[in-house]
Formats: C-alpha cells, structure tokens, sequence
C-alpha cells in the first residue's frame, strides 16, 4: 500500500518540453519490481529497453528523462513512448515494472502492471513536468 502511494508522488525531469503526443507511456526498465539493483544493472537494463523498443517495436522514445520523487531523493531513468496504452503495459510486464505512467489529452495516470491496483488519475502533466537543461 505504501509503495503504491509513494508512486502517486512523482515528478519528472527532462531535458525537453512534454512530448505533444496525444498519449504516451512513461516507462523505465530501472529496478524492476521495486527492488532497488545495481546502477550498473539498472543501465544495462535501459539498454535492453532501448533496443526492444526501436529495434522490435520500432518505435522513436524521447529521452532519457528522470522519474523521481518531489524532493528527488529518489530518482529512475525512464523514457516517453508514443505506444498504445496495452503495448506500453506489455513492454511493462516485459521489464518487471508494477506500473507506467500513462498521458493521454494531457492527463498523467498512474497504471498498475504486475500490482492489482486501480488506474489514478493524478492531473495535468503540465503540473508533474520539469524541464531543465533545455538546448538553446
């Protein structure tokens, strides 16, 4: 129950602007089921993520971008990719995640994967986004 809570209370750091996709996942391969891994291991695995989604999906993802906890103590690599909410959650399942982040018209949901939750609507993208280091 904790653990499902501590994922509502999110913010996400990237290097560019939220992606005007009408929706899109949000999703890392990073410390799957919440089991805190190696960084060396958590990077190999956002390799692997990577690869599968352009080589297998063929698909483009934005980032890396940083999921992380509002005070930051806490933070995962992940990627924005314009997938069907189904793809996004089968990729999910794939690299052992509980759950995705899913924006669709603009919303950020929270969405189990391996947890049996409901989906939360947690508001506007716009309110959990924080651009930094844009290019100029």
């Amino acid at each position: 129950m904790i653990l499902w809570e501590n994922y509502k209370k999110i913010c996400f750091m990237a290097p560019f602007e939220v992606p005007d996709w009408p929706a899109f996942a949000i999703i890392t391969a990073w410390n799957p089921a919440s089991v805190r891994v190696s960084e060396r291991r958590n990077r190999r695995r956002e390799r692997a993520l990577w690869r599968h989604l352009t080589e297998d999906l063929q698909v483009t993802a934005a980032g890396p971008l940083w999921g992380a906890a509002p005070d930051e103590s806490w933070q995962e690599s992940s990627l924005a990719v314009p997938l069907s909410l189904s793809q996004a959650r089968h990729v999910a399942v794939r690299f052992g995640q509980n759950a995705i982040y899913w924006v669709e018209d603009g919303r950020l949901w929270l969405v189990p994967v391996l947890t049996d939750k409901s989906a939360v609507c947690l508001g506007n993208i716009e309110s959990f986004w924080i651009a930094r280091n844009l290019a100029r």
